[in-house]
């Protein structure tokens, strides 16, 4: 591991924090980030730092002060504001009570904070108060990890760090393992022993100095001194793995997915982790031994649960029975996940609200892990703590063997009392479509676009298609700058049924699965019907505005029904399939069709409850109207073009917004199939009969 600091990258982050925070500070953010973007070091919100200096208070005061980091910030972006400030003489006095509970411990350390809207900090902010040093760096480093989640970790420790490494057998995070470091510190420190570095046992390691690039380097030069050590001392077997296929495992999300949907009655964001280290840990020998010990760190449970659901190897071309081994295998993780809950409660006292007993991550042979979380975010988190975990795992296995925290522990850390403080507070309803998974065909303008967008602003994580790519990625920039990774864009011409079907599998591995379909591509087609122009024309229109819909349909309702969940299958159709107006007839007569698609997909559908529904829109400006066409359809009828959007009962232009939000109606319509809306402003001589 080699030391990432620039003198003049630290220069730039003083001209720029330091005018209103200090150089104290811009320093700390600093560092803080070169620590959180190094996921060897860190993992998505863990690890802490802090930095103490004086501060002048609107009345003049000048105080001593501890910026922490906050909870809930991501150190790999961390902002100033991220580090409440807290006095910190009157936390080192909280260092010196006998006992506190953890909410007396959050409640104090707000009471002491400068800025009562900042964000709560970290439970560790009383170690950080008690070390006397200006920078303090904390991390859940792999190679750390991988020599104190071994047995003799401590023997381990003094042989890898030396003499002066300060030990601290595991304690939980907060108040008692900052009283822990207090009174070994001063034993140490009363013996002339001075610490240069301190491991917490199955935690991490903290290392600090009087500048942020001192205690920056320090942590480095520790790790780097772990890492050489489980180098020499370790020697990891060389495994041939074969790559797993895509295909196979975008065929075998659906049926896992809608197992987690059947066991819990809840929807859920997955993905596939197929790395070459995923893959090849899932076929060693001993993976259910290894894999049932418990976490790297009982940080960790947070995220992956005390264990992942091992499964046997799986196959798509036998749905039935590879539903059958899902279920059983999800409803024994569900059996094995309350006796452990029962098992540790009777051991500790209090009372708490058990946790949902589903897997986050489940291991499959040959073809990786398949983590589920209740978004996209969520499921790559989860994911990628996992595979920082199996190195771990191989590492201490290889050596002296895997002994992480013990299983009281890694509860004590799942059910704290803090996080179920937290689960008190939430359950607020959420959005629509909350959880659900979305694909829009068409849409890089107009009614996709619009309906992509309504998707996502009702929760759903959303596959935009178009086949014109560079239009879609300009068209879907603001849409993946506002919602990130629940956007997936994809490009695909619903003509080719090859496009559509890998369309469909690559949609479906990138989020598990898919819940709601809206097969909006379409073109417009004009001219009389009669004729050889008209015959073309028609042929043309058939392939993009009824075929192209049958090609999505037909891949998207694979996917439904073998996620087994139900599901929506979404039509943009038209008002000409009951109204058809002069010289559009090759337009009129495939949306006509493509209704009869809708009722058909209903009927055939409605066992599996997956539902079948279109939207007849009239008069939408969108890039359908181009090349002149816009004015052609206004002289048929015999107006100008502005009264031609008017031209309905209410009176009022209809917009693709609003077709989008019928959609979004018809997305979350459990009891409709089968129907027709309407959204046109009123047209009586399309009213569907």
């Amino acid at each position: 591991m080699e030391s990432r600091y620039r003198a003049a990258e630290a220069a730039q982050f003083v001209e720029t924090y330091g005018p209103r925070w200090g150089e104290d500070l811009a320093l700390r953010v600093y560092t803080s980030r070169l620590l959180g973007q190094d996921p060897d070091l860190v993992l998505h919100g863990g690890g802490n730092t802090s930095v103490k200096t004086r501060v002048t208070e609107l009345v003049g005061d000048t105080t001593e002060v501890l910026y922490v980091k906050g909870s809930g910030w991501d150190l790999g972006a961390i902002e100033p504001d991220g580090f409440p400030a807290c006095r910190l003489a009157q936390l080192r006095r909280l260092c010196e009570l006998p006992s506190m509970t953890d909410e007396q411990m959050v409640s104090l350390l707000r009471s002491h904070m400068l800025e009562p809207s900042a964000p709560t900090p970290s439970v560790e902010a009383l170690l950080h108060a008690y070390l006397p040093f200006k920078y303090i760096d904390h991390t859940h480093a792999d190679a750390v990890l991988a020599i104190v989640d071994q047995p003799g970790s401590n023997q381990l420790v003094r042989e890898v760090f030396g003499d002066r490494v300060l030990f601290i057998p595991y304690v939980m995070p907060g108040f008692a393992l900052a009283k822990k470091v207090a009174d070994l510190w001063r034993a140490l420190t009363r013996a002339g022993r001075e610490p240069n570095v301190m491991i917490l046992d199955k935690h991490g390691i903290f290392t600090w100095g009087e500048t942020a690039m001192e205690s920056y380097e320090r942590m480095i030069a520790n790790v780097t001194r772990a890492e050489r050590w489980i180098e020499e001392a370790t020697a990891l077997s060389q495994r041939t793995i074969s790559s797993p296929s895509p295909d196979t495992c975008a065929r075998l999300a659906p049926m896992i997915r809608g197992a987690l949907a059947r066991a819990s009655g809840e929807r859920w964001i997955c993905s596939f982790r197929m790395t070459p280290q995923m893959v090849s840990f899932c076929d060693r020998g001993d993976l259910e031994e290894i894999t049932q010990i418990g976490p790297a760190t009982p940080d960790h449970v947070l995220r992956t649960k005390p264990k992942p659901l091992l499964l046997p190897p799986l196959s798509p071309d036998d749905p039935q029975k590879t539903k059958a081994t899902l279920d059983a295998a999800i409803a024994a993780y569900a059996e094995q996940y309350k006796d452990y809950f029962r098992r540790c409660s009777a051991q500790r006292p209090g009372e708490r609200r058990e946790l949902d007993p589903w897997p986050r991550v489940l291991l499959i042979e040959g073809l990786g892990a398949f983590t589920a979380g209740k978004t996209r975010k969520d499921a790559e988190i989860t994911a990628d703590i996992y595979e920082h975990t199996t190195g771990v795992i191989e590492q201490a296995k290889a050596n002296g063997g895997y002994e992480p925290a013990s299983e009281l522990d890694i509860f004590d850390v799942e059910y704290w009392s803090l996080e179920q403080a937290k689960l008190k507070k939430s359950g607020g309803a959420g959005k629509p479509l909350d959880r659900h998974v979305a694909l829009v065909t068409g849409a890089a303008s107009g009614i996709g676009f619009a309906t992509a967008r309504a998707l996502l602003a009702a929760g759903a994580h959303v596959t935009l298609t178009d086949r014109d790519e560079e239009a879609l990625e300009r068209a879907a920039q603001p849409l993946v700058e506002a919602h990130g990774d629940r956007v997936f864009l994809l490009p695909c011409d619903v003509t080719s049924k090859d496009d559509v079907r890998m369309t469909i599998r690559k949609a479906t591995l990138r989020f598990g699965g898919l819940d709601v379909v809206v097969s909006n591509a379409g073109a417009a087609f004009e001219g009389p019907i009669h004729g050889e122009q008209g015959d073309s024309a028609l042929r043309a229109s058939l392939e993009v505005n009824l075929l192209g819909h049958q090609n999505v349909a037909r891949f998207a309702s694979d996917v439904l029904i073998q996620q087994g969940s139900g599901g929506a299958l979404l039509f943009n159709a038209s008002k000409s399939a009951f109204n058809q107006g002069p010289d559009f007839g090759p337009y009129a007569i495939p949306k006509a069709a493509l209704v009869a698609l809708t009722r058909q997909y209903a009927v055939d559908l409605a066992p599996y409850g997956i539902r079948s529904n279109a939207v007849n829109a009239d008069r939408i400006r969108t890039g359908i109207f181009g090349g002149g066409m816009l004015e052609a359809r206004a002289r048929a009828r015999g107006v100008g073009v502005d009264e031609y959007f008017r031209a309905n009962l209410l009176r009022r232009e209809t917009t693709a917004a609003d077709v989008a939000q019928a959609f979004v109606y018809l997305a979350t319509a459990e009891a409709t199939t089968g129907c027709v809306i309407t959204v046109d402003g009123g047209n009586a001589a399309a009213f569907p009969r």
